[in-house]
């Protein structure tokens, strides 16, 4: 049987869709998303790409708890993409500081060449 070629590793794709991790007290939840995305600086198994959508979005605004960690993953190459109708929808036009804003095509088009992690 002839050798199958290598085939490139399918980028990881992290999507966060709410303003922290696990259900139940909301301030305990953004306390152990920020802890979960500094150690995802220094991991080498981090994503490759972080799509924030619904109120996720608001982790990317200026006065987001964790937008220093989420600049810090941006900082050492991992693309951040904020949904455009959650950024739309949530008045956060110009008060992004983490990412860019993407449209729905590009964002599924991205998840569906990628490994999926949905936290």
């Amino acid at each position: 049987m002839p050798e199958q070629p290598a085939t490139a590793a399918k980028p990881r794709a992290l999507v966060l869709g709410s303003q922290g991790l696990g259900r139940g007290d909301d301030s305990l939840g953004i306390a152990i998303l920020h802890n979960f995305l500094k150690s995802l600086v220094s991991n080498p198994l981090r994503p490759d790409k972080i799509v924030c959508w619904n109120t996720g979005v608001k982790l990317l605004a200026a006065d987001s708890p964790v937008i220093g960690a989420v600049q810090d993953l941006e900082g050492i190459g991992v693309e951040i993409l904020a949904c455009k109708t959650c950024v739309d929808h949530f008045g956060l036009q110009g008060k992004i500081r983490a990412g860019e804003v993407s449209t729905m095509p590009a964002i599924s088009d991205l998840l569906l060449r990628s490994e999926v992690l949905m936290v």
